[in-house]
């Protein structure tokens, strides 16, 4: 999350998008870690793996994994939306701040 708001900040509005959607994927890789689950050792399926997890144990946040991937994909290599980055970086400390809260995992700087 310190990531992108750097790189909004320094406004590489595409690396906005690709930390931002890293960094939701890293949180919930460290949510299903608490039940010994490791997606990242099976890249072919750590995507879907991390999607399945999310919508059987926060179902709600689907829309949010939605959202930043489709963000991600509007910013894509140009990067020109300086709006769009704001929502995205928005977005990403929503959800951290709500998936943290609900799975009791502390998250520094946040």
């Amino acid at each position: 999350m310190q990531g992108a708001t750097e790189e909004l900040r320094n406004r590489r509005f595409t690396n906005v998008g690709l930390l931002s959607l890293r960094a939701f994927e890293q949180m919930i890789e460290a949510c299903a870690a608490k039940e010994s689950l490791h997606f990242h050792e099976a890249p072919k399926t750590a995507h879907m793996n991390r999607r399945r997890w999310l919508e059987t144990h926060h179902p709600d946040l689907l829309e949010t994994w939605d959202e930043l991937w489709g963000i991600y994909a509007a910013l894509g290599y140009g990067g020109m939306d300086g709006d769009r980055a704001e929502e995205v970086a928005t977005v990403l400390r929503s959800a951290l701040t709500e998936l943290s809260s609900r799975e009791k995992i502390a998250i520094k700087g946040l």
